[in-house]
């Protein structure tokens, strides 16, 4: 089965996704509701999380994708509130979507692309520098 992901946007409250399962077309949303977060995949509700606070952001997902195909998927939302100092857009701070074999989508501070932390900058600096 061979399955790619690309995530589509990323805003305030919602992260999109397509996926493409055998060359068929997906689409996997998440959305945060005031009392609920809801994964729907084609339209259809396939995870929620309910509460006011600390609702659950790890969501394992079993797809029927049409035709007895199966997907099993592992998604995760960083759904801490954090705003872009540019745009003043609030959206999920991070993303990540992986298989069994393979991470799909790794972004913002999910992803491989995030900063270092500071002290690690620090030390490798100091080692550079010779001053240690």
């Amino acid at each position: 089965m061979n399955v790619t992901a690309t995530l589509l946007s990323r805003a305030w409250r919602k992260v999109d996704i397509k996926l493409s399962i055998d060359d068929d077309m997906h689409v996997l949303r998440w959305r945060r509701g005031w009392f609920i977060d809801e994964v729907l995949f084609d339209d259809r509700r396939v995870a929620t999380s309910k509460g006011l606070f600390g609702r659950e952001s790890i969501f394992g997902l079993d797809l029927d994708a049409g035709d007895g195909v199966k997907v099993k998927l592992l998604m995760i939302i960083d759904g801490s509130t954090q705003s872009d100092s540019w745009t003043g857009e609030m959206l999920p701070p991070g993303v990540r979507l992986e298989t069994a074999q393979e991470t799909l989508i790794a972004a913002g501070s999910l992803g491989s692309d995030r900063a270092e932390p500071f002290r690690e900058l620090y030390d490798r600096a100091i080692k550079v520098i010779g001053l240690s």
